[in-house]
């Protein structure tokens, strides 16, 4: 059961070297301001040795985009962990991952309930996941119907992906190929808001689920379940507000 943000003390928070955090509703609150708390936060992390990273269910290029813009030097995790680069500019990561359970998955919902089903605009720009709207139509209803793929609820957009593919499972591998490749899950602090981060609460120890109001009651029970940590604010005040503590943490 997550407890409060203020009981991360100077020890935890002098182990942490890398800090990844999803971005929609954990970093802005509706698209892509970011409050300059937020801003200030990222910059003070970096400042002081900690890198910061996105995973998070955007596509590559817009992930990598706002990296560049906000000077991070961490991993970006894009596509819920299905596309990966160990910094912005650098080179994609090869994990492995095809699109066409995700792209076979979407036409057999397609089929299933024509007139329903709502592809997004950005679905051009992904290379492993499928995002799509529905009308009328519950995820439980659609899980029903779907086999060796993942079907993700972020809370902003409904997400198809391979089975097995993961945020937490994709962070995991890029740790070894980070630095002189030492670095630990113990030394890394996750961000997150919503069951699309589920996997980062369950694998990395030192998670932080960012208060989002908007989410269901029983997805933030699961959630609190999960993470280790929470914020007492939502949205990206929330974030501002964990990193405020364990960077003042760090120098106590």
């Amino acid at each position: 059961m997550a407890q409060s943000y203020r009981r991360i003390d100077s020890a935890l928070a002098c182990q942490i070297q890398l800090v990844m955090t999803d971005v929609d509703g954990t970093l802005t609150q509706r698209g892509d301001i970011l409050n300059p708390v937020v801003l200030e936060a990222i910059a003070r992390f970096e400042e002081s040795g900690v890198r910061v990273g996105f995973v998070s269910g955007r596509t590559l290029a817009g992930l990598e985009s706002l990296a560049l813009d906000l000077g991070i030097s961490g991993p970006i995790v894009a596509e819920n962990g299905g596309v990966a680069k160990l910094k912005a500019g650098g080179g994609a990561i090869d994990l492995g991952y095809s699109r066409q359970p995700a792209v076979g998955a979407l036409e057999k919902l397609k089929r299933l309930f024509p007139g329903a089903i709502e592809e997004r605009e950005d679905n051009k720009y992904r290379s492993v996941d499928v995002v799509f709207r529905t009308h009328g139509i519950n995820t439980d209803e659609l899980r029903t119907h779907l086999k060796d793929v993942e079907l993700l609820d972020s809370g902003y957009i409904l997400h198809l992906m391979q089975k097995g593919i993961s945020k937490g499972r994709t962070l995991t591998k890029l740790l070894p190929k980070m630095g002189d490749g030492t670095l630990s899950a113990m030394e890394v602090m996750v961000f997150g808001d919503s069951l699309t981060d589920l996997s980062l609460f369950e694998i990395f120890p030192h998670s932080v689920l960012v208060a989002n109001p908007r989410l269901p009651s029983e997805h933030t029970k699961m959630l609190r379940n999960a993470a280790r940590y929470a914020s007492k604010l939502p949205f990206g005040e929330g974030f501002a507000q964990v990193a405020s503590h364990v960077l003042a943490s760090r120098f106590a």
